[in-house]
């Protein structure tokens, strides 16, 4: 650590409070007024447009209509119904009903305003977490909360009626209540860890947070396990260890039969150095990695199926999926936290490691970096949203790099610190307030005879459904007849990014086989039409998707649009 500074004079429990109040609101607000207003009134007023189609999952799993954790559902079926909106009667198990009350305005409302608030409280609890895990340092507790706070992609998480934003909040109560238990030496508390840690998996089957118990472990089993291991050792057995999981899990290296490499993880281990028990723990290791990774329920969450109903399915990625997983990482925390926070935290990670009385506290969070090595090597579904948990940790080690550097002292410097995380929110929160489906309405009142083809994602007004039909790339097979029966054909960025690099494909994309989630055909249809090569459509119009900041910039360059629902509209003119 770097020379220490005069601690600072010691907050009272009443302004600590104060603090995180104002800390709450300031992260409240745009997450709630973002809830309250996206997708409402672009028909006509009080019309409701769905803007997001992964809104009211739990709710539809919790009445039988899909399947999914119900435990953020039942939540906000119940308040849905203290506010007299709840479902009808006699509607569990009906699919289509209950997908029809899950995605209406009513429920819609209230689910965005407990993801809202969930995401608010997110914040309050990180700042308490920093408080905990570095006592002598609370600026660095308040600068994680203040960078979690105004995060543009937790806020667009968190204005939506999915599991994802809540589900971090469970997880970092949880956390929050270990590392509280461990700091304070409260064994009452973690003996009742337990009921917080079932919200903190049953919201998203989160199953690290069982992780976070390496922080109890007792130092005698720590000191046997790890015997005649450096740090930089036992960091290397973990990675070897997340390696080698991650071939076993990968459809390429089973299609090929490479499992004589995997005895290249014996090398790794000290074996004249560790007890003799141990010898047979990290012989069987590799073989027991390989039955469980052989279990169908492990194998759907590790590998994932070649096919599915788009077409190829998550495991088709093969080679390419840890330069996909390893790229996304970075990219997820450069969005998610602004370039700033991101350049500190490698000096967070150097001042954690040099500090070894720190250890005991900040080990409750190892589901973190678990799950970073999951979704760093073997994660088959690698939507942004999912890396939404390793947010609130990154932002700790970014608050505890910087104050780790002289950068802290410079007032400038701090002014601009969250001066860029802000503006970077209000650029990509943005995107959904401007989102190009508004733009598209005039468009649809600009030509309201016209028989349009439409793609996922489009969401035509609902006045404009007699003369619209849902497109399906065979139309545009062969001589393109039932494609030219239409006048024009809208296509979203949403759904065309199958065919380029895009979170599922990586920046590999040459190969169409391994492309997720589409078929060769498709990709080369999507490919041709937006290249003007497709003989019968002219590109019309492009409404896009507008950024200012450097990140999202950069993202639009190598990926497309952050945003999963919300990115650029083409309209084509139907030639026959």
């Amino acid at each position: 650590m770097p020379r220490s500074r005069p601690a600072p004079p010691p907050v009272s429990a009443r302004r600590c409070v104060l603090y995180l109040g104002m800390l709450f609101l300031l992260a409240l607000m745009p997450r709630l007024y973002s809830a309250q207003h996206l997708g409402w009134n672009w028909d006509f007023p009080g019309s409701f447009t769905l803007v997001n189609f992964d809104e009211g999952g739990s709710c539809r799993a919790a009445l039988d209509g899909f399947g999914y954790s119900t435990f953020i559902g039942r939540q906000t079926i119940a308040l849905a119904g203290l506010l007299g909106a709840g479902p009808p009667a006699g509607i569990a198990g009906d699919a289509a009903a209950v997908k029809a009350y899950c995605h209406s305005a009513p429920h819609i409302l209230v689910a965005r305003s407990y993801s809202a608030v969930s995401g608010a409280l997110t914040a309050v609890l990180v700042a308490l977490v920093g408080l905990l895990l570095v006592p002598g340092r609370p600026a660095v507790g308040w600068t994680a909360g203040a960078l979690v706070a105004l995060s543009g992609f937790h806020i667009s998480e968190s204005h939506s009626g999915t599991v994802d934003a809540p589900s971090v909040f469970f997880i970092y109560a949880f956390l929050a209540l270990m590392v509280y238990g461990v700091s304070r030496q409260r064994r009452g508390l973690l003996l009742a860890s337990p009921l917080l840690l079932v919200p903190a998996i049953w919201a998203k089957y989160w199953v690290f947070a069982l992780f976070a118990y390496l922080g109890v472990m007792p130092m005698r089993a720590w000191d046997y396990v790890r015997r005649g291991m450096s740090p930089g050792r036992i960091a290397l057995v973990v990675v070897a260890t997340a390696v080698l999981l991650g071939l076993l899990t990968n459809a390429d290296f089973q299609r090929a039969e490479l499992y004589p490499l995997l005895a290249l993880w014996y090398l790794v281990i000290p074996w004249r150095a560790v007890h003799r028990p141990m010898v047979v723990v990290w012989l069987l290791l590799p073989p027991l990695a390989w039955l469980l990774c052989s279990i169908d329920l492990i194998a759907s969450y590790t590998t994932g199926a070649m096919v599915s109903s788009f077409g190829s399915g998550y495991a088709a990625i093969g080679w390419h999926k840890w330069l996909r997983n390893l790229l996304n990482l970075p990219l997820v925390l450069l969005v998610g936290l602004g370039l700033p926070a991101c350049l500190f935290i490698p000096a967070g990670v150097l001042a954690l490691a040099r500090d070894p009385g720190a250890n005991r506290a900040w080990l409750c969070l190892a589901p973190v970096p678990v799950f970073a090595l999951y979704m760093g090597f073997l994660a088959p579904v690698t939507y942004y949203r999912h890396y939404l948990p390793l947010l609130p940790a990154a932002a700790l080690l970014a608050a505890l790099g910087l104050f780790a550097t002289p950068w802290a002292k410079r007032r400038w410097f701090m002014a601009l610190f969250f001066l860029w995380p802000a503006l970077l929110a209000l650029d990509l929160v943005g995107d959904y307030h401007r989102d190009p489906r508004i733009a598209l309405r005039q468009w649809y009142r600009d030509h309201p005879q016209a028989l349009v083809l439409y793609s996922y994602y489009v969401n035509p007004p609902a006045v404009a459904a007699a003369n619209s039909r849902l497109f399906r790339p065979e139309y545009a097979a062969g001589d393109a007849r039932l494609l030219r029966r239409a006048q024009y054909l809208v296509l979203s960025e949403n759904w065309y990014d199958t065919a380029f690099a895009n979170e599922l494909n990586g920046p590999l994309v040459g190969d169409l086989s391994r492309l997720v989630k589409t078929r060769p055909e498709y990709a080369r249809f999507y490919r041709d039409a937006l290249a003007g090569r497709y003989p019968y459509l002219a590109g019309e119009q492009l409404i896009p998707v507008d950024n200012f900041m450097p990140e999202l910039l950069l993202h639009r360059w190598f990926y497309g649009t952050f945003e999963l629902f919300v990115g650029d509209l083409r309209i084509f003119r139907v030639l026959n």
